[in-house]
């Protein structure tokens, strides 16, 4: 049985078309390692925009999430089980009553999980 570890990370820019961007790279204690896209880096002097990231905010950014990881708050870290046959269900829900879709449409996507994915896929965990 391995030890838990603590969170640790880095922010790292990377020099993209459209502008330098900040990223993020961690490990959980679980030993998953996780990078996400912080956001455009801002390199000038002076305030940065709203949506803007300097170095320190997005450090200080890395931190709060790294904390989050320690204390066990940090969303998707705890492991639900859910199946891809889960998150059908789930889907198939939206698309009928939040979307309005018509009952033809339903039965259209229906079929195509029940031929094609759900024997595929349909125990394939999330996670």
């Amino acid at each position: 049985m391995s030890a838990v570890r603590p969170p640790t990370g880095h922010v790292f820019r990377v020099e993209r078309a459209a502008g330098p961007v900040w990223y993020a790279k961690y490990r959980l204690p679980d030993g998953r390692q996780v990078q996400k896209k912080i956001g455009p880096a801002w390199s000038e002097r002076g305030r940065p925009p709203v949506g803007w990231f300097t170095k320190r905010t997005a450090e200080a950014l890395l931190r709060d999430v790294l904390d989050q990881a320690r204390r066990g708050t940090l969303p998707g870290m705890v492991r639900t089980g859910a199946t891809f046959a889960d998150a059908a269900a789930e889907w198939l829900r939206f698309i009928e009553e939040d979307r309005a879709r018509k009952p033809s449409t339903l039965n259209d996507y229906r079929s195509a999980l029940k031929a094609h994915l759900l024997p595929a896929f349909g125990s394939q965990p999330l996670e």
